[in-house]
């Protein structure tokens, strides 16, 4: 309603200023021409100034037609300094400079084009295109009806702007049955266009015209909606000068990752970005501890890493978050979450913790976690003891180190890989350290994308494959040590032991843009080689084991030396 009035008063204004004066007429545009009103609209509104003619039958430029558009939709309009303009063919110095700078910021060019093509002369179309932008009018892409216009073919990519603007009455066609199509305009037909679209009374946004109505749904009409608001933030807000783009284009693409309601699909600004790889090339600061987001949408401790300040202050897989220094963290992502937990060296934090219903405050002080892939030892054994802490960078490089040192040393008998309490990592030094074990092009992981499934081929003769294995996994194994555990069980090359695991079963992407950020997506789902899906379920242990709160004996381990020593010592 408000809009309607503002174009209302706009329309009543003209009428009066153009009914009462003429004495300041261009001479060249007499009140009985088509161009009078149209031509006085640019004069009063400072567009063209200064000059007793104003020569309508000229052709107009592109350049030219801008200018006008800038000067008309930001009557504030102030040049700015040190122009530097996106395209090829423009030059910073020319008089056009600062409209076209002026233009980007508006909406009606795109820094996206290579050329723009200054100086060539416009037909309805090129211009229309320019005035629609001008108004933050989406550009319609589809025209429903029949198109009585012999040059205006409906597979045309401009027949539905054409006829949208004959709809609006912008413009009039040469002929009954002709509209000229690529005829080049004139300054007093572009100005008509401009004059004719100024006593528009826009429609209201719960109006859709039936070709909107028709592509309202389309993911076209979605993307243009965007690029209309970001257009109409850029021309209409008060206050443009402190509109941070950066910040703009974060918020939006945070927005549309947290849409997907899918917690571990994120964006990750350029601050974030540089923490999350900081995560996967082995070494952080903070408090030490994994998180996830459980059914209820809460953060919860996957697991506490080895000797960090998490565990040291006595945080537990399963334990919920429930506040950082105050804040609730339910209803946050997890890049969120991370950020009010994660800090430098030497602060702390104050942790709501819930526990079975019971609610525990914690004063963590942070400091620099080193996160090695994995530790191993022997401890005078014929049992080789693998510590997998993380799937990280450094793992598949580690994990040869342990191979190598089996390989070399014959009374090694066999394997205890221990993956309690590991979150996961990245997926391919997962594939790495199983191409250790399984034979070559036997069946690692099944990848379900959304239109196909891919299966990732061992490319080893797995070494490793004959040694009698256990593998321990507990609540806080998730993610890449699921994938190993499922693959190993599914093949029988190991017995699983402990407890069933976290049960995350899909796969992200992380995509980087040029500014350092970058988009996590969800992107497939996985499954073990006989295709049982872990998402939600886990991976259930061929013996369960549990441990027994604050005992300092792990039964988990004891119990998997004890059955190495059975295959090995029958």
């Amino acid at each position: 309603m408000n809009f309607s009035i503002k174009k209302l008063c706009s329309v009543l204004i003209i009428s009066v200023l153009f009914f009462n004066s003429t004495a300041l007429a261009f001479d060249d545009v007499p009140q009985d021409s088509p161009y009078f009103y149209a031509a006085e609209l640019l004069r009063r509104s400072g567009v063209v100034s200064d000059v007793k003619l104003f020569h309508p039958e000229m052709l107009i430029t592109r350049a030219e037609f801008i200018k006008y558009l800038v000067i008309l939709n930001a009557p504030d309009f102030k040049p700015r300094e040190n122009i530097k303009l996106p395209f090829k063919d423009t030059d910073n110095n020319a008089w056009y400079a600062p409209y076209f700078d002026e233009a980007i910021r508006m909406g009606i060019l795109s820094d996206r084009q290579e050329i723009v093509l200054p100086f060539e002369k416009l037909n309805a179309p090129n211009a229309l295109a320019l005035l629609f932008h001008s108004k933050s009018i989406p550009i319609p892409t589809k025209h429903v009806g029949e198109i009585f216009l012999k040059d205006v073919k409906k597979n045309l990519k401009v027949a539905p702007l054409v006829m949208r603007a004959l709809q609006m009455e912008l413009v009039t066609p040469e002929k009954e049955d002709y509209f000229g199509i690529y005829k080049k305009i004139n300054r007093g037909e572009a100005a008509h266009m401009i004059y004719r679209m100024e006593l528009v009374d826009i429609a209201p946004p719960n109006f859709t015209t039936p070709e909107q109505e028709a592509v309202k749904n389309t993911s076209d009409y979605r993307l243009q909606k965007f690029i209309d608001s970001w257009n109409l933030i850029h021309k209409s807000y008060i206050d443009r000068d402190s509109i941070d783009d950066e910040k703009l284009t974060d918020a939006a693409i945070k927005a549309m990752a947290d849409a997907l309601g899918d917690p571990y699909s994120t964006y990750l600004d350029r601050i974030a970005n540089a923490s999350f790889s900081d995560d996967l090339d082995g070494e952080i600061e903070g408090i030490g501890a994994m998180i996830g987001l459980n059914e209820e949408k809460e953060i919860i401790v996957i697991t506490p890493l080895v000797d960090s300040p998490a565990q040291k202050a006595g945080l537990k897989a399963g334990d919920i978050i429930k506040e950082a220094e105050g804040v609730v963290l339910k209803g946050l992502n997890l890049q969120e979450a991370v950020s009010h937990i994660k800090g430098p060296k030497g602060t702390s934090v104050k942790l709501v913790i819930d526990r079975g219903g019971q609610a525990l405050n914690f004063n963590v002080v942070r400091d620099v976690i080193k996160i090695n892939a994995l530790e191993y030892g022997k401890n005078g054994t014929d049992v080789m003891y693998i510590k997998l802490t993380q799937f990280n960078q450094n793992a598949a490089r580690e994990f040869k180190a342990v191979s190598d040192a089996i390989l070399n040393d014959p009374n090694t008998k066999g394997i205890v890989l221990d993956m309690r309490d590991n979150p996961g990592g990245l997926l391919d030094s997962a594939i790495s350290i199983l191409q250790y074990f399984l034979k070559k092009d036997a069946a690692i992981v099944k990848i379900k994308y959304n239109n196909f499934t891919q299966t990732q081929l061992s490319g080893r003769d797995g070494e490793l494959g004959d040694y009698p294995v256990v593998v321990l996994i507990n609540k806080g194994s998730a993610s890449a040590s699921e994938i190993v555990s499922g693959a190993l069980k599914d093949y029988g090359i190991a017995t699983v032991l402990g407890e069933t695991s976290f049960g995350k079963g899909t796969v992200q992407e992380v995509n980087f843009f040029r500014d350092q950020s970058s988009i996590k997506l969800t992107i497939a789902k996985w499954l073990t080689p006989l295709g049982h899906s872990i998402q939600g379920n886990g991976i259930t242990p061929d013996i369960a084991v549990q441990n027994v709160e604050d005992s300092t004996i792990d039964r988990q381990l004891n119990r998997a030396l004890e059955e190495i020593r059975k295959t090995i010592h029958p």
